[in-house]
């Protein structure tokens, strides 16, 4: 089964997922922070092939449109704090495949074995701010085909909301949902949690899984399930594909 949702009714599923969006989405995307602020100096500007001199007065122009365009588009709940409550985070690859069309289907037969024995319930995804889908064309076969799908589920050119399922609904999406993550610079992370647990998560374009944990019993049983499945630990966040030994990723496009 696979329902599509609004950003309000996702967040009503998971409060710890909606707190963890809410803070990744200040830190990522809020103007009025330093370090996401524009500050007068040499940049490149525009796909311009060399940098040039933006002066204080543009800065101060470009910092007010992204205020206005952040107020738009930030979500605003009630927030449950996590604060204090952080257990860690692991990454995990999945075991070596032959290509990435047999990693991909192992990555979705994953997922679903780890909703199902760890009663999950269900599986929400959801971009961490608000940018619809469908925003960046990209015309490689296997990310065209990820758009059909999501078309055929009823998903428009303005969807910024987010996806339950379970199930064989679940493995056909995690497929689709991942070339998007794989091949779409442009577009925001895509985080996936349960219903009412303690962890967050989010498949990168290597294809693997990177867990924030809230709660140590959560992290304990993800890790025990991830060891029988085969999964191996990446430490230090240095992710690979365990597919391919090539760095390239074909079909990755990022809209500048």
């Amino acid at each position: 089964m696979i329902e599509i949702l609004d950003r309000q009714q996702i967040f009503k599923l998971n409060r710890t997922f909606a707190s963890f969006i809410i803070d990744v989405q200040d830190a990522q995307y809020n103007p009025t922070l330093d370090h996401n602020k524009y500050e007068p100096g040499e940049m490149y500007v525009e796909a311009s092939d060399k940098p040039r001199f933006v002066s204080q007065e543009v800065c101060d122009k470009w910092n007010a449109e992204a205020s206005e365009e952040f107020l738009k588009r930030k979500d605003n709940i009630e927030l449950f704090s996590i604060k204090g409550r952080h257990a860690g985070e692991m990454t995990y690859a999945l075991p070596h495949a032959a290509d990435i069309y047999g990693y991909i289907e192992k990555l979705a037969e994953t997922i679903v074995v780890l909703s199902d024995r760890l009663n999950w319930k269900a599986v929400i995804f959801l971009l961490d701010y608000s940018t619809p889908w469908l925003n960046q064309n990209n015309d490689y076969k296997p990310v065209k085909k990820a758009f059909d799908y999501l078309k055929g589920l009823g998903v428009n050119n303005n969807f910024i909301g987010g996806f339950k399922a379970n199930g064989q609904d679940l493995q056909e999406l995690t497929k689709n949902l991942f070339w998007l993550i794989r091949c779409n610079g442009a577009l925001p992370s895509c985080y996936f949690s349960g219903i009412d647990t303690d962890f967050t998560a989010d498949i990168c374009k290597y294809g693997n899984i990177h867990f924030h944990f809230y709660s140590e019993q959560d992290k304990i049983e993800v890790g025990k399930l991830a060891a029988e499945l085969g999964m191996t630990v990446i430490n230090n966040g240095e992710c690979f594909e365990n597919f391919s030994d090539s760095s390239t990723i074909k079909g990755r496009q990022i809209i500048v």
